[in-house]
This record gives C-alpha cells, structure tokens and sequence, in this order.
C-alpha cells in the first residue's frame, strides 16, 4: 500500500474514533454523571431561625446553630452572621452555620425595694449585687436608695450592680469625755464633726483643764453638728 493511503487511512480512522467517542460522551453524560449537584447559599442575616430553616430546606442546605450572643442590632432569634457567604455555590446539603441573636439582658429596677427584694431580684437575672450602707434622713433602713447601673440598662449576664442601702438617718454616738483633757476632748469630738462648747466654772481644789461634766452624756445618738457642752475648771 502506498505510504500516503496509509497515513490517510489512519488519520481518517482517528477521525472516526474521536467522534465516535465524543458522541458516547455526550449521548450518556459521562463526564457530568458523577458531579455533585450544586445549590446558592441564600443570605440568612437578619432573618428569623424559623425562616432561615425554611430558606436553607428549599436550598439544599444543612443549617447548623453555632452559637447564641446578644446583639444590640439584630432582633433576638434572629441570624447575626453564617460561615458562608450568600451567593457562594456549593454542594447540596453544604452545611453552613449561623450565630443567632440573644435578648439583650437590662438591669431591672430595684431602688425602694428592701435589700432582700432587690437582691433576689438581681440574682434571679444573673446579676450580682455590691452593697454599701449610706444615711438618709427621709428613706428608711434597709431600703434601696440607687443602683448602678440605673434600670434597664444593658449588662451582660454576671455584671454587678453596686446598690445603696440606707443605714438611717446619720447619727453619731456621743463619746465619753469626762476625764480627758479639753484639748483632746475637742480633737475627739472635731474628729466626729460634733461641735464643742466649753463651759469654764471656778471650783477650787478641782482640776483645771479637765472634762468635769458633759451634755448631751455619753452613748447618746446625735446628728453630725451637733454641740456638745464641756464643763471645766481653770
């Protein structure tokens, strides 16, 4: 056979089988018959967990909560973000988790509640409370007189709320003072902001410089400012 003929005859029947070959290919999707098929992740930000379910079930998507947190801007059971993009084609049943929204936790209100009351109160929201005893001449004792943070602010589960509690109106026990210098009974009595008014009398045989008498006595309970009369001798 002649040397042309059989380069012809070869090229012609790789011709053949080629076509041949891509006909079978694209008569029986060869090629495509294993191919996973394909979906869009659709955009669940912002939409409620019900709805997200329903969009990520019509979308061939398994739909995985990760995680919970309160967010100032998201309504609570609502998604704040997914770990995948919407618009971003992937396999059917592609799982992609999302991070709903939590309610926002605020300090609930306790001033003029008992100290117990508002305590419970706080504990039953997850807050813990830091008291400190203040005087007041018009709220009774062991009545809540303010808190901070105030009412419905945001703060996060374990927070403290540092509450004032009324010791009373302020008094002050009136010290000992017969006996004592008058120079230190004064310190003493400057040193609980109660004013000393000293009353001088000549008594002889009686020592001078020293406390003989007081008023109001001993132990009594006084307001801050308060005289306090000395009795001496000099």
């Amino acid at each position: 056979m002649h040397g042309s003929t059989v380069v012809l005859t070869s090229l012609f029947t790789s011709i053949i089988a080629t076509v041949g070959t891509m006909y079978f290919i694209e008569r029986y999707d060869i090629l495509h018959k294993d191919a996973p098929p394909e979906t869009v992740v659709p955009d669940f930000r912002g939409v409620p967990e019900s709805d997200a379910r329903a969009n990520a079930a019509a979308a061939h998507i398994a739909l995985l909560v990760g995680a919970r947190e309160p967010s100032p801007d998201v309504k609570a059971g609502s998604v704040i973000r997914q770990s995948t993009p919407p618009g971003q084609h992937v396999a059917r049943d592609y799982p992609v988790t999302i991070t709903l929204a939590e309610e926002m936790l605020r300090v609930p209100g306790v001033e003029g509640l008992a100290t117990a009351d508002a305590k419970q109160k706080l504990d039953d929201r997850g807050y813990t409370s830091e008291l400190a005893m203040v005087p007041s001449d018009t709220v009774d004792q062991g009545i809540v007189l303010d808190q901070v943070p105030k009412a419905n602010v945001v703060l996060a589960k374990g927070g403290v709320v540092r509450l004032q509690i009324s010791n009373g109106p302020d008094v002050i026990e009136v010290p000992k003072l017969i006996g004592t210098s008058i120079s230190e009974a004064q310190k003493a009595l400057d040193k609980l902001k109660l004013k000393s008014v000293v009353r001088w009398i000549s008594v002889g045989e009686t020592p001078t410089y020293v406390v003989l008498n007081q008023k109001p006595a001993a132990a009594e309970k006084v307001k801050p400012g308060t005289e306090v009369q000395l009795t001496a001798c000099r």
